[in-house]
């Protein structure tokens, strides 16, 4: 697989201090483009991720004027909730940033840019998506054969793979009244022998879920309660469940991240191998 780097346009209004102390707030909320995957009819998907460097701040930024995708036929997709840089995890590796939040699919024969711009702390940062090199080109399966889990939000519709990742039927909430909801997933990669340990295995530490769950806000107009935002599956098959609890009423899109990356050839610095899921949630 090849690795995908940034390319970052930043326009700032005022320039930080060499050497002052840096602020648990009001930092930076930069798009990133993570690269993009060519699919069997000529079409190509973009993926984009972002970084927040605030400690603890969540920054909202709802679409219009401070976040939009050019051309406008592109724009939508992308988040309004900007979650803090991370570190540790149910693997012990540190986040920099996160990386293939939302996809954007682009026609055959398209040969422009697909640009996300954000707008915050007085500063403004593009970054635009391309396929014009084979650089920013993506793929699987890994080198001992991970490959993203199949995600589903029924048992019979496990087939969300990679950023992409599948979508949920609309579901209704009611403010203050906690929502259940439900992923089915299973690891189906081939892996090399060599490469197995057993369902849980050890790396230079406790051993690991086989698979990771982590539920995330992706878009709307208040904040959002996961009750477990994290868990893991012990097993390379099988369910996890949350309660998303809102305290306003709105449209809500909410995006869950299920990964392998505890295993040797994967891991969250790389772009392989998780599969997002999306429920959109109507709250009165």
């Amino acid at each position: 697989m090849a690795l995908a780097a940034a390319a970052i346009g930043i326009v700032s209004d005022q320039a930080p201090r060499p050497l002052a102390p840096t602020p648990p707030e009001g930092q930076r909320v930069v798009p990133f483009f993570d690269g993009f995957y060519e699919n069997a009819d000529g079409t190509a998907t973009l993926s984009f991720g972002y970084s927040n460097l605030n400690a603890t701040e969540v920054v909202e930024i709802p679409l219009g004027p401070n976040n939009f995708i050019e051309p406008k036929e592109f724009d939508g997709r992308q988040p309004t909730t900007f979650t803090p840089v991370q570190g540790g995890g149910p693997t012990g590796a540190r986040r920099d940033r996160e990386r293939g939040v939302f996809t954007v699919n682009i026609p055959a024969k398209y040969t422009g840019d697909v640009v996300w711009t954000l707008r915050h702390a007085g500063q403004t940062h593009k970054v635009p998506g391309r396929t014009k090199t084979g650089a920013y080109g993506l793929r699987w399966p890994m080198a001992m054969g991970s490959i993203p889990p199949l995600v589903g939000f029924t048992a019979k519709t496990m087939t969300g793979r990679g950023p992409v990742g599948i979508e949920s039927q609309p579901m209704q909430a009611s403010a203050g009244v906690p929502l259940p909801i439900t992923i089915w997933t299973k690891d189906d990669s081939e892996r090399d022998a060599s490469a197995e340990g057993g369902v849980q295995f050890k790396s230079r530490g406790p051993a690991r879920p086989a698979i990771n769950i982590r539920w995330y806000k992706h878009s709307g107009p208040g904040p959002v309660k996961f009750d477990p935002v994290t868990s893991g599956l012990t097993e390379l098959e099988g369910s996890a469940s949350t309660t998303a609890t809102f305290t306003q009423a709105g449209n809500y899109v909410l995006r869950v991240r299920v990964d392998n990356f505890g295993r040797p050839d994967t891991s969250p610095g790389n772009q392989c191998c998780w599969t997002n899921g999306y429920a959109r949630v109507t709250v009165k």
